[in-house]
């Protein structure tokens, strides 16, 4: 009996194509963040570069750019208001940042420690840091008039006569860092808050077991748990503080005449007062490298002793 084999054919296979965008999501996800950065940090960062090696020139129907080499640096080094700006940005950022810690720390020990009415303290204490700087500054230049500011009313009740704050150079400068204080010390309270709450009970047991007094236990138990904190402030508060700009600019204008330019005022000045975007370019580069330097410095040589692992 004869068997009849069938050839039965194999069906093609079919070969499933992966859609274009699933194969390069990857890079699609990042594409706006690249596409942010490239526009608005990677060209501008560039442009400036080449601004500081440059001069100027704006005429009419454009712009002329001149390579000049290190002729602006130069001229930035032998500037004497380049040294008081300097000397007033480093000032600034010392006072202001020494007393915001200061501030920040004592009212997170004191709230941390069982006050009642803590979280409406705690609710009123971070108003002034959302508030915009520009609002800020308004009010306080306000607090502030001569004539009819509530500081020079409270002098005159009491039989003080009436204060020029921002209008003498040997008060100006002082006031406005207190603007500054009340706007941001909330920052430093909030992470050293946080801070202070997260501590182990431990140590504090110990120390109370061992009849340790409240200064005794800050100093050995409470202020080295608290570096680490303390030094991620600093960092930040410092670098934040070097680029101030809004109060100064809203209350005086970097005045009275000149004796309260900052390093960022200054650019300011040079770019959109003289018009000399070379020489603002070229003193932005040499205030981006001080700050890059100090951040650098500052986390290997100190924040490196509180991240290095601790043999037990």
């Amino acid at each position: 009996m004869a068997v009849q084999t069938v050839d039965l054919e194999q069906p093609a296979q079919r070969t499933v194509t992966t859609p274009w965008w699933e194969r390069n999501l990857a890079w699609l996800l990042v594409a706006p963040m690249l596409l942010m950065f490239v526009v608005f940090a990677f060209i501008p960062s560039i442009t400036a570069v080449l601004y500081a090696f440059s001069h100027i020139k704006l005429q009419r129907g454009g712009m002329v750019r001149t390579l000049i080499g290190f002729e602006n640096f130069e001229r930035a080094f032998a500037d004497p208001l380049v040294r008081q700006s300097a000397v007033t940005t480093l000032k600034w950022a010392l006072t202001v940042t020494t007393v915001e810690i200061l501030l920040g720390l004592g009212l997170a020990l004191l709230l941390a420690h069982g006050v009642r009415g803590r979280a409406i303290f705690t609710s009123l204490l971070i108003i002034p840091i959302i508030m915009p700087p520009v609002a800020v500054s308004l009010m306080w230049f306000f607090m502030y008039e001569y004539t009819f500011g509530v500081f020079n009313y409270l002098l005159n009740e009491i039989g003080l006569p009436s204060v020029r704050w921002l209008s003498d150079p040997n008060t100006a400068l002082y006031a406005m860092m207190a603007v500054d204080v009340w706007q941001a010390t909330p920052f430093a309270f909030l992470l050293l808050y946080a801070a202070v709450l997260s501590l182990p009970r431990d140590p504090y047991e110990a120390a109370a077991i061992d009849g340790a007094s409240r200064w005794h236990i800050f100093k050995t138990v409470t202020l080295p748990l608290l570096l680490p904190v303390l030094g991620v402030v600093v960092l930040l508060r410092v670098i934040d503080s070097a680029r101030i700009f809004d109060k100064i600019f809203v209350m005086t204008r970097g005045g009275p005449g000149s004796s309260a330019y900052t390093a960022t005022l200054t650019i300011y000045v040079e770019a959109f007062n003289k018009y000399d975007f070379g020489y603002a370019s070229a003193l932005s580069f040499l205030f981006q490298i001080v700050l890059i330097v100090f951040a650098t410095i500052y986390v290997r040589r100190v924040m490196a002793d509180y991240s290095a692992p601790r043999d037990v």
